[in-house]
């Protein structure tokens, strides 16, 4: 874990720590990262107009957006790829590399018994290596990199075992080296609250919220952590990162930027495989105090944090503000609707014009 202690040892010798976070507004150089955004508007035509001005203007050229099973085979072999062929060609053609999500649900007719809304396991796992493989035949080595599903931590995200959830990853990493073999596999997002919980019951950190605003101290941590409802999860985890395969990891940072240094140390000794981030935000409605300029601040020393954890690839959420997570509905760069640019568009263009 050379990468480890050399980290270890830029953090003393840089002051980089939970408590320091204090940064100067003029200070835009970075010096490892390459920004990108997550979840553009890209789904048609009208969007993509709107988009690509404002990526231009911001220098951006990595993109993250997601690909639903559902939409493209609504029905067991009648493909409808037009939407998907427009949105992967636009990209290519104007030079972006794409990080596409699979999303880990699929049509009714693929689906079991065992889902939700946002999740299924697959009835037949080669009717997915199917839809892959056609996929990636159709674009090979366009798509910079590729995971299958995201936030997988829980079954609230993904609700198969992790044995399930692993074999559907592999599908996906052994098409890509057969149809795709420039793209790499990115292993599905960690959730910023699995990050929490693990650097908590390592020890690492003394408290943190949740997105509710939730406070989980020594105490709850000390009570909990042996619990079989928080070992479930651990076991989880840990059973994805020896089994699935993969070429990057990918983790979600948001709100708390003060301890993302103690999260991201914490998940270093768990891997040796690079490390990307493909959300982060904020700040956190429910407990932090929004503004304009709060955001814009707080902007700031999210991407000065994650320069100076030497990740390399960090992609913010998102271009134009709107989520299903109330927590999280103005961390963008536009207001909706109204589409002005926010304080924090002119903060992430100082950065990205310095990439």
């Amino acid at each position: 874990m050379n990468y480890f202690l050399n980290l270890l040892i830029l953090i003393a010798l840089t002051g980089c720590s939970s408590n320091n976070t204090e940064t100067n507004q003029d200070d835009t150089y970075l010096e490892h990262v390459s920004l990108g955004i997550s979840f553009p508007p890209v789904a048609d035509a009208q969007q993509r107009t709107f988009t690509k001005p404002h990526l231009d203007n911001l220098q951006v050229k990595k993109i993250r957006f997601g690909e639903n099973w559902s939409f493209r085979e609504p029905t067991q072999g009648n493909f409808n790829w037009q939407p998907f062929d427009d949105r992967i060609n636009w990209a290519y053609n104007n030079g972006y590399e794409i990080l596409l999500t699979i999303q880990s649900n699929g049509p009714d007719w693929a689906c079991s018994a065992t889902q939700n809304t946002r999740s299924c396991v697959f009835n037949d796992n080669n009717d997915f290596k199917n839809y892959i493989d056609l996929l990636l035949q159709r674009h090979p080595n366009k798509i910079s990199k590729i995971q299958f599903g995201n936030e997988w931590q829980s079954d609230y995200w993904y609700i198969g075992t992790a044995a399930d959830f692993v074999e559907a990853n592999n599908i996906l990493y052994t098409s890509v080296q057969e149809n795709s073999p420039n793209t790499k596999v990115v292993l599905g997002g960690f959730t910023a609250i699995s990050l929490r919980f693990l650097a908590g019951c390592n020890g690492k950190v003394s408290s943190f919220r949740d997105d509710e605003g939730v406070l989980y101290d020594t105490n709850f941590l000390a009570t909990h952590c042996p619990t079989p409802i928080i070992q479930d999860v651990i076991t989880r985890i840990n059973t994805v990162l020896q089994n699935a395969q993969y070429d990057i990891i990918d983790l979600h940072f948001y709100d708390d930027v003060e301890q993302w240094d103690d999260y991201y140390l914490n998940f270093l000794e768990m891997t040796t495989k690079p490390i990307i981030v493909t959300e982060f935000g904020g700040p956190n409605m429910n407990y932090e105090t929004y503004s304009d300029k709060f955001q814009a601040e707080r902007l700031h020393q999210y991407i000065k944090k994650i320069d100076s954890l030497q990740i390399t690839e960090a992609y913010f959420f998102k271009l134009v503000e709107g989520t299903n997570n109330p927590a999280h509905a103005k961390s963008g760069l536009i207001e909706n609707p109204s589409l002005v640019e926010k304080p924090a568009y002119h903060i992430f263009k100082s950065f990205s014009s310095n990439q």
